[in-house]
């Protein structure tokens, strides 16, 4: 198999080279991760607030919750997860502009990143709906298992997931096909499923392993200090509990913002890499065919 761990650990290394020589890269996961959930919370309390209004109606009045409340506050909720997403894929898409232009070795900065991402903003905001409108659908396929056995909710939680990791693959051009090629979102997603299938049924395995490698030295021991934190806390001393997981939070949090910086560097280079068959910026042809697994 094309891709050992000691490749996966090169490319790994090569992605940290260019943050490490370009740190201004990790504002745009850090900026768009609290910038998303600020809007979320801001629009999506509006929205659960809305609900809340005919919550209040039933038991006031005895009546059944007002349609129109519930409608309103769903419609509102909805608009909040498509901002937090169009946020989250402006400072993305920045990133990705930055990463190109630094992997070509020539200076960039985050104003640099924004301005080129704006300068895409209707297919960026064409790009968000499609993402929202599949995040609903994962949602809704994985359910709240709370009218399902325990069997029927394993089963759709499997399905949603075997989805989700079919659309990452789908989608994993989407963003620099956006950004550095100009295409429209309908027209990114067919460039990306036909850069795929070029490669007969290529699986994108590189961005899995670096994130595989930074939860074995991250996200593992950042989950396990949350647990052990929660547990301590529950146990009765919260006073030593919770700065435990509060560490781990934060461990977890780091690890996925520079997870997401590597995977918008890794996507530039293999794009790269599987339009024109060379190596990009420090990453050679041979570990980015490496990180590469061809059915």
């Amino acid at each position: 198999m094309a891709g050992s761990w000691s490749q996966s650990r090169t490319v790994t290394k090569q992605a940290w080279s260019v943050i490490k020589e370009n740190p201004y890269m990790l504002v745009f996961p850090v900026v768009s991760a609290l910038l998303a959930i600020l809007a979320f919370l801001i629009v999506g309390g509006a929205g659960l607030a809305i609900m809340g209004v005919s919550t209040v109606e039933e038991e006031v009045t005895g009546s059944d919750p007002s349609t129109g409340f519930v409608v309103a506050g769903v419609v509102v909720l909805v608009i909040a997860a498509y901002l937090a997403t169009l946020i989250t894929q402006i400072f993305m898409g920045g990133l990705v502009k930055c990463a190109d232009e630094e992997l070509q070795g020539r200076d960039s900065g985050v104003g640099a990143g924004l301005s080129a991402a704006f300068s895409r903003l209707g297919a960026l905001m064409g790009w968000a709906a499609i993402q929202t409108a599949v995040g609903w659908l994962l949602s809704a396929v994985r359910g709240d298992a709370s009218n399902n056995n325990f069997i029927v909710a394993m089963l759709r939680m499997v399905l949603a997931s075997l989805l989700a990791v079919a659309w990452s693959i789908i989608s994993f051009f989407v963003l620099p096909m956006i950004i550095l090629r100009g295409k429209g979102p309908l027209e990114a997603i067919k460039e990306s499923v036909a850069l795929i299938r070029k490669t007969w049924g290529m699986q994108i395995a590189g961005n899995v392993r670096i994130g595989g490698l930074i939860a074995l030295v991250a996200v593992l021991p950042g989950l396990l200090f949350t647990g052990v934190g929660v547990f301590i806390a529950i146990g009765g001393t919260p006073a030593a509990g919770i700065p435990v997981a509060s560490i781990g939070i934060i461990v977890i949090i780091a690890a996925q913002v520079l997870i997401s910086a590597m995977r918008a560097i890794f996507s530039v280079a293999l794009l790269h890499y599987v339009e024109h068959g060379e190596g990009y910026g420090p990453f050679g042809a041979q570990e980015l065919q490496a990180a590469v697994h061809v059915k």
